[in-house]
């Protein structure tokens, strides 16, 4: 005991930290221990008043902490403060344990059963919740750059963990979110080695169903996989570069074909067989395409084209040289394709600008031009806003183009839009080629009801559009059903109907969308339709 108040008293000035300050402090293996004031029982030291304990790379407070001589060991409750630079809240500490810890830096929280004061301190059960996962780990080491993962799964499943990426041992980079190491992704019961993989756990994963199915009346099934993922080690989970598309499309008609396509970011290639059979390849700016029986006059039999972008003082623009032969003509295009964006805000006003063009020159014809420009200004104050919006192309020589992929056919479109809070009105006016399209709207969106529309519109014919939206499923809820009707209404009776419906599950949106169209609007294709999605909540 003498040696212990001994070491108080000198520790008291030699020590210059903020533990070091308190009037009472005691060296320990641990670190340093002070407080305000100290009592002693004849078997523990008690720091109460500010009680700290401080070590290589942590510094604890609490109201009181016990320190049992005999035993090296600690006691205390309602514990804060740092550790390898993460804020720092424990239930109590227990010899040399803490229990019931909480941990946070920036935007990453964790949870562990308990947490060790050794340097680094290692945690055991450890929960972690980031911006887009939910994380955790048999055993974990945090220092102030990382952070050691052992036993790890992580899942972007808001319940449940149909879909997890699992390594036995990971690298966390605090500063980046970046984590690393030998993975395994796991969807439903079912196991992919990733060996390398990387992860950020800042961002949720992009990842989209390969699953492609749908149906109309005109273009029969859809039915395969687009742009599955082939993971390559190294790469960033949902971010793989290697692709690869199965796909069969006309089914049921005299107009099936198969497309196999493979590519690995900016190269790839695709086959067609059947009903418009040919090849397609690319890299970055440079395609080739060959279809020895186009299935159209405008489709070419052999195209070769080049089509670089460029960035000038906030333009875009994207020059390229083609070669086509098609069933109308054949022969060079030289061409260059711009815009110009520009924007303006000053308190609750906005107007953005943007003008474009496309030229097309042929040796030994008429060139092609064909421009266009969108003006939309706004006004935004509380609840209330009103937006103006003006989008027109024009062909000043006439449409002369030569082949249909520089084509720009005139039209504009008149958009007018007033609201305050949940209520919203809308007024259009469509105009391309003659086809002349005026509608009005009304919404309604409530957070508790959900979504009305009213609408009537002009065309071909007129019609009523009515549609209903149920409001969107919070993310904590790990069951929901969300519906989507959707009926047009014309003089000789209903015109349109159609129905979206979502399944959520606890990491999952399954959609199915289903629409006929009775009178279609101009050339509006008629028939029923069928589509299914499925994407991670």
């Amino acid at each position: 005991m003498k040696r212990a108040l001994a070491w108080v008293l000198l520790l008291g000035a030699a020590l210059a930290g903020p533990c070091a300050e308190r009037p009472y402090t005691l060296e320990t293996e641990e670190g340093l221990l002070g407080g305000e004031e100290m009592s002693y029982d004849g078997e523990a030291l008690v720091f109460e008043g500010r009680a700290c304990l401080e070590g290589k790379g942590f510094r604890l407070e609490a109201p009181r902490i016990v320190y049992l001589e005999g035993e090296g060991s600690f006691q205390a409750e309602g514990l804060t403060g740092l550790a390898q630079g993460w804020r720092l809240e424990a239930g109590r500490l227990e010899g040399k344990l803490l229990k019931e810890v909480r941990l946070a830096r920036g935007r990453l929280r964790a949870e562990a059963a308990e947490l060790t004061l050794s340097s680094p301190p290692e945690g055991r059960k450890v929960r972690l919740t980031t911006p887009a996962y939910r994380v955790r780990a048999d055993k974990a080491t945090f220092t102030e750059k990382e952070a050691r993962l052992f036993g790890f799964l992580a899942t972007p499943c808001p319940c449940g963990e149909d879909l997890r990426l699992s390594l036995e041992e990971a690298t966390f980079l605090v500063d980046t979110g970046e984590l690393r190491g030998e993975a395994s992704l796991g969807l439903f019961g079912l196991e992919v080695p990733l060996s390398e993989a990387r992860v950020n756990l800042n961002r949720p994963p992009r990842l989209e169903s390969p699953l492609v199915f749908s149906a109309s009346d005109t273009g029969g099934y859809t039915l395969g996989l687009r742009d599955f993922p082939l993971p390559r080690p190294g790469e960033e989970v949902g971010a793989w570069k290697r692709r690869l598309t199965l796909l069969a499309s006309g089914l049921t008609t005299s107009k099936e074909s198969l497309l196999f396509g493979l590519k690995e970011g900016s190269l790839g290639a695709e086959v067609r067989l059947g009903y418009g059979a040919g090849v397609r390849a690319f890299w970055d700016d440079l395609l080739f395409a060959a279809t020895p029986l186009p299935p159209d006059a405008t489709t070419p039999r052999l195209e070769a084209r080049y089509t670089p972008r460029f960035l000038l003082e906030g333009a875009e623009l994207k020059p390229f040289v083609r070669y086509a032969e098609t069933a109308r003509a054949q022969g060079w295009t030289l061409g260059l394709e711009g815009r110009y964006p520009w924007g303006f805000r000053e308190g609750p006003f906005s107007l953005s600008l943007e003008p474009g063009l496309l030229l097309a020159l042929y040796p030994g014809r008429d060139p092609y031009l064909s421009l266009w420009g969108s003006l939309r200004a706004a006004f935004r104050e509380g609840e209330a806003r009103a937006e103006v919006g003006y989008w027109g192309r024009l062909e000043p020589f006439g449409p002369r183009n030569l082949f249909a992929y520089e084509a720009r056919p005139e039209g504009q479109r008149l958009d007018l839009l007033l609201a305050y809070g949940p209520l919203e009105g809308r007024y259009y006016l469509e105009n391309p080629l003659g086809n002349r399209m005026v509608g009005v709207e009304v919404a309604y969106g409530d957070g508790a009801l959900g979504r009305f529309r009213v609408g009537w519109r002009e065309g071909s014919y007129p019609e009523w559009l009515l549609a209903y939206a149920m409001p969107e499923p919070d993310r904590a809820c790990c069951q929901a059903l969300w519906l989507a009707p959707q009926v047009g209404l014309g003089l000789e009776g209903v015109s349109r109907y159609g129905l979206t419906l979502r399944l959520y599950d606890g990491c999952f949106a399954y959609e199915l969308k289903a629409q006929n169209v009775l009178k279609g609007q101009y050339g509006e294709a008629t028939g029923f339709s069928l589509g299914f999605g499925l994407r991670v909540r």
